[in-house]
């Protein structure tokens, strides 16, 4: 109790503070649009007669010190009936010292400068509805649609983007064609939400056209005025694979069996706002999934899920850990559709057929305000062996200001057992503090099983606070901490966990970072107490760093020490990645994962991933041409899920139509 006490009064500290000190100021701005019918050529100069007359975006602000950025930019919008084009110019004191790293295209920027130009066509300031549109001073670029895409280049769309580094700065031209996004089916002009936003690597200052703050409240975007969008096109498009192969029959090793077969994926647009995403025999045996990590864990861990066919309308279904799509191991065919069915709804439809068993999900989001939304699902599962398994959903999120509310019910159901889950929280985020508090319970007889929820029959309360800030000279380049405590029991009113973590990092403008943690309490009849502490050199940079972490104590009445480093080279076109961990428990255990990659092309790549640990090695081999227009094809040696080398050659080819 100690503890919870130290943690409310540093938050009511910190509020008092923060509310005497903070006077955070944003101007919200308009940009006409200007309709062209000589769009610019794609080549990074801004010399076209479009450029010239076209409004310009100005007065950047720095999104910490809430002050004119810096080095300022300039952007231009222009549009046709065919596509939106943008046109920027980032200045730079510095040129020399612009750092461009990533080269493939569709790969978040980490470590480098990046802009991003933001579009909400139907003006909500959700971000379930807000586009954006990324690019380096080499011109790589990455988008993000609204609604979830997957990473074929013809499902997200073809666009078009040239950078070059100039005396002062950096310049990229977009094409971004209007057939790619969900817009408004409209014959009269409209008003869409705009933004341009920056990050330069050297000073790790951030700037927006129009301020969001650190803390990115969307309601300050923007306004892209007069907009008279294109009437939308309707398309069908198919991507079909075939796949050959030969491998070993798992029995005995001993015998070979040959493997063929086809299926194909469809996207159809029902509306002009409402897609249709359709898959045939899938093929989940060749995907590279991500590998469950080696570190104690009390209930089950937690691996993301990469499959595509779950990635299409991701934004649409905000169903956090209620959905876990592993959860789907086999499946032969599915249907998804998802959308808009008006300004501020959104509803998604996701099934899923094997003939042992089958799932279905219902969703649907209400936008209220632009800082409000409610949202309702119906989740349901039937397996062979264990039945049904229905789910109802309800939640609720607001903001006003810095503070906001967000709550969740979910009801289950599953032969005799009728359970309930649910949560409320109350927060307030600040520029340099953010605080929490919240209460949630977890019924015995909850059952989800298309849901990640390692332990039912508990209930309780957390709280936490956060500090954040933000250097642009000097040592310290940003430092933050954290206090965070959940205290709960089991509903016969035995203690179920007291948790609680403190944390720290600091980072040098030299990119060398050092982190600091410590968490402990009790968790049912065992005491713990962990330390933490890791250093990296190169921090920031993704190709080329190198770290180590340390920890130890005391974890389920047993001594813990566990060693985890990585390091990460790229020398030409030549990339290597070694993660190692080494942890001493109740036995000793351990697993390395060294990756290696050559790229012939940003869209061509011999690739190999080798993980070493106690259940086994494995290690597969992959030429891959794929993630940009045109045929993709893979050829692997090996299996990449498999826990030993598996002696197994496929070719796969897929192409859109």
């Amino acid at each position: 109790m100690i503890v919870i006490r130290i943690a409310v009064l540093f938050m009511l500290i910190t509020n008092l503070q923060t509310w005497a000190q903070e006077n955070t100021q944003t101007v919200q701005k308009e940009l006409p649009a200007i309709k062209t019918e000589q769009p610019p050529t794609i080549d990074g100069v801004l010399n076209d007669v479009c450029w010239q007359d076209a409004p310009k975006a100005t007065g950047f602000t720095d999104e910490r010190t809430e002050k004119p950025a810096k080095n300022q930019s300039v952007g231009r919008v222009v549009y046709t009936d065919t596509a939106i084009y943008v046109g920027l110019h980032l200045y730079d004191d510095m040129p020399d010292k612009i750092v461009a790293r990533q080269t493939k295209d569709q790969t978040r920027f980490q470590g480098e400068d990046w802009v991003s130009f933001s579009l909400d066509p139907f003006h909500t300031h959700q971000f379930s509805d807000r586009n954006f549109f990324m690019a380096n001073p080499l011109g790589t670029k990455f988008a993000h649609l609204a609604t979830g895409r997957a990473e074929k280049s013809e499902w997200i769309g073809l666009w078009r983007v040239a950078a070059q580094i100039v005396e002062n700065g950096w310049i990229v031209e977009m094409e971004i064609p209007w057939q790619m996004l969900d817009y408004p089916n409209t014959t009269k002009p409209v008003r869409m939400g705009i933004n341009v936003d920056r990050f330069r690597q050297r000073t790790g200052e951030r700037s927006w056209w129009c301020n969001l703050g650190v803390n990115e409240f969307r309601e300050n975007d923007g306004h892209w005025i007069d907009v008279l969008p294109p009437p939308r096109k309707r398309e069908l498009k198919v991507l079909p694979y075939l796949i050959g192969g030969i491998s070993e029959i798992e029995t005995d090793g001993s015998e070979s069996e040959y493997t063929a077969r086809a299926g194909a994926d469809i996207r159809y647009e029902v509306t002009p706002q409402l897609r249709l995403i359709g898959t045939a025999n899938p093929d989940f045996d060749n995907i590279e999934q991500a590998v469950e990590g080696i570190d104690f864990s009390y209930g089950e861990r937690y691996v993301p899920d990469r499959r595509p066919f779950f990635s299409e309308g991701s934004n649409v279904y905000r169903l956090s850990r209620l959905f876990h799509s592993r959860r789907i191991m086999d499946m032969d065919g599915g249907l998804n559709l998802f959308g808009k069915i008006g300004k501020n709804t959104s509803v998604g439809t996701l099934g899923t057929y094997h003939r042992n068993n089958q799932n279905v999900i219902f969703q649907a989001t209400q936008s209220l305000t632009a800082t409000s939304n409610i949202s309702a699902a119906f989740l349901s599962h039937h397996h062979r062996d264990t039945g049904a398994n229905n789910i109802g959903y309800l939640s609720g999120d607001m903001r006003h200001g810095k503070f906001s509310v967000g709550s969740r019910f979910v009801q289950t159901s599953a032969g005799k057992s009728d359970g309930r889950n649910g949560f409320i929280s109350v927060g307030y985020s600040g520029s340099l503090f953010q605080h929490y508090l919240s209460a949630f319970f977890v019924d015995p007889d909850f059952v989800n099983r298309l849901g990640y929820q390692p332990f039912t029959g508990y209930r309780g309360v957390g709280l936490g606070s956060f500090i954040k800030n933000e250097w642009r000279e000097g040592f310290f380049r940003r430092a933050s901490a954290s206090v965070q405590s959940q205290i709960s029991n089991t509903y016969e009113g035995e203690v179920f966990r007291r948790d609680f973590y403190v944390s720290s990092l600091i980072l040098t403008h030299s990119d060398y970072a050092l982190a600091a943690g410590w968490r402990g309490g009790q968790f049912e009849e065992f005491n713990d107490s962990v330390f933490s502490i890791g250093f990296r050199a190169r921090a920031s940079d993704r190709f080329n760093n190198v770290g180590i972490t340390c920890n130890w104590g005391e974890q389920a009445g047993e001594p813990i020490q566990r060693i985890s480093g990585n390091l990460n080279l790229r020398v030409y076109r030549f990339t290597a990645g070694l993660s190692s961990r080494i942890q001493w428990h109740f036995e000793r255990r351990y697993q390395q994962i060294l990756t290696l990659t050559y790229d012939f092309s940003p869209a061509l790549s011999l690739g190999s991933r080798l993980i070493w640990q106690v259940e086994g090695i494995n290690i597969y081999f992959a030429l891959r041409r794929s993630g940009y227009a045109g045929t993709d094809f893979f050829i692997i040696l090996g299996d990449p899920n498999a826990s030993e080398f598996k002696q197994r050659l496929i070719a796969k080819v897929i192409r859109s139509f």
